[in-house]
């Protein structure tokens, strides 16, 4: 994972593995260290045939997940995507 300054906005690019082939994902903020409740979706999708994909979102991502400015810490998560909406996640970013 990478996350280039852009000012007041990162640019996050994720380098995801180990999901299912051509299924739909999501990359998102959860307010929980374990991935649970609501998530904050950030970026959309589609694994390739090998179950990876390269993922880029823009947005106030740092502020966010380093809870400043008496934002809460988020923490990153991918979760599944179907027409039921948004799943549980499969993958959780480890905390400190």
């Amino acid at each position: 994972m990478a996350l280039f300054d852009q000012g007041l906005l990162q640019v996050l690019q994720a380098s995801v593995t180990g999901l299912e082939p051509g299924r739909s994902y999501v990359l998102a903020l959860s307010r929980k260290p374990n991935g649970s409740g609501v998530l904050e979706p950030l970026a959309a999708f589609t694994t390739n045939p090998a179950g990876s994909a390269i993922v880029n979102a823009l947005g106030p991502i740092r502020q966010l997940v380093q809870g400043e400015r008496d934002v809460q810490r988020r923490y990153l998560v991918i979760a599944p995507v179907s027409t039921a909406g948004i799943g549980a996640p499969v993958q959780v970013q480890a905390s400190d």
